[in-house]
């Protein structure tokens, strides 16, 4: 595909088609949150079992990033991205049948492969269509969505659950498989593979040989760490808020749509300075703030004060996430990008949303509410240094085209 100063000439149709698909990847990651305590009480089970549902799908979220970004190197990230939208599109839908809390566990599971495996081939897709230029922003307009999917699934809640219930709700979710079929039609297809690379194929070896090892090892620390910490602190803050801080419990309705509000302006205004300061330098500044504002909620004395800081917070956490598509994408060399990004995003997302919410409650127990959700800030920090360790990706040299090392074949 030859590549302008812009990008390829399909570069405006994957762009509009991974917008849409990332939605829907949202929308079903959160719509699980939103019906949960319905789900609890239709289905009879405890606290421990409904942890297990958003358990279930982290870790399925984590399998598939590896699987599909193996498959998006090897039979095509188009190819790939189709195949995981249409498969937890189905999954989720067949929710609608579901009566058990066994049966929904397994489809979780399935719905997570998919969901992860989404992530890296739809980076790669903006980084092989868009030029080094404005990468950051178009991958930040894309990934936006997680955003929107957000302040979607709680408007779903808050006005359809009681009406439709929640088997309908993800049964909507699920004409996510209606757009794997668009995506099919509409994105061009990836150009074709060197003679040695359609022999060998490319195996999970290439993200540890050498020279590529410390940047997976180190995209996953990084990602582990904004996850860990986004997950720590958005699972604790309502909590906090209503029972430490006396807050009335009326605005906690309002909060996630506080919080994804801020990000989806995060996710344009980081990848705006992207663009100018560099990926990395960037992505430091945004997990330095979340190292600055995440304290705020444990020294602050006004209640309804830290509610409304709420946009503040929700304005960084946008930048990292929005960042690490154009980051990890140009990160890796170009034809492992889908594998390296999908692995690195999806097992740092693993890990983290696993372990620091149930980190945050051990330390509740012991230290207070407020030392757990501090403790994240730390968190953070170990990110910024993660990635202050790492290298620009973005070349002087190619932000107003691709230089003939990274032209896209």
């Amino acid at each position: 595909m030859e590549m302008t100063q812009s990008g390829t000439r399909h570069r405006w149709r994957v762009l509009n088609m991974t917008f849409l698909a990332y939605l829907y990847d949202s929308l079903d990651l959160q719509i699980l949150a939103i019906c949960m305590p319905v789900i609890i009480a239709s289905l009879g089970i405890s606290l421990t079992d409904a942890g297990l549902l958003a358990s279930a799908t982290m870790i399925g979220t984590a399998i598939g990033g590896v699987l599909f970004g193996w498959v998006a190197e090897n039979w095509g990230r188009k190819n790939a991205a189709v195949i995981c939208l249409i498969e937890f599109g189905i999954f989720t839908a067949l929710v609608y049948w579901v009566s058990s809390w066994e049966q929904l566990m397994i489809l979780r599971f399935l719905q997570g492969v998919g969901m992860g495996g989404l992530w890296g081939p739809i980076v790669a897709l903006i980084a092989d269509h868009w030029a080094p230029r404005y990468r950051a922003r178009a991958a930040g307009f894309m990934l936006s969505t997680f955003a929107l999917g957000g302040i979607l699934a709680s408007l779903m809640g808050r006005y359809l659950l009681n009406d439709l219930g929640w088997h309908m709700l993800f049964a909507l979710t699920g004409s996510a498989a209606i757009v794997g079929v668009l995506f099919w039609f509409i994105v061009p297809a990836d150009p074709p593979r060197t003679a040695k690379a359609h022999k060998d194929g490319v195996s999970f070896k290439r993200l540890f040989a050498p020279g590529t090892a410390l940047l997976t090892i180190g995209a996953t620390i990084a990602a582990a760490c904004q996850m860990g910490g986004f997950w720590g602190v958005s699972s604790w803050i309502p909590t906090y808020l209503v029972q430490v801080r006396g807050l009335d419990l009326s605005y906690m309705s309002l909060f996630s749509v506080v919080i994804f509000s801020g990000a989806f302006v995060g996710y344009f205004l980081f990848a705006w300075i992207a663009d100018r300061i560099g990926r990395r330098n960037a992505l430091m500044l945004a997990f330095l703030a979340d190292t600055i504002i995440v304290p705020l909620y444990v020294i602050v004395p006004d209640a309804e004060l830290l509610f409304w800081l709420g946009p503040l917070m929700g304005l960084s956490f946008g930048g990292v996430f929005g960042l690490f598509g154009s980051y990890f994408a140009e990160l890796f060399p170009q034809e492992i990008r889908a594998m390296g990004s999908g692995f690195a995003f999806n097992i740092g997302r693993g890990i983290g949303a696993v372990v620091t919410p149930v980190t945050v409650g051990v330390m509740a127990k012991t230290h207070g509410l407020a030392f757990g959700i501090g403790a994240c800030s730390v968190v953070f920090f170990v990110g910024a240094i993660t990635v202050w360790l790492m290298p620009e990706t973005l070349q002087r040299g190619e932000e107003f085209g691709v230089s003939p090392s990274r032209k896209v074949a």
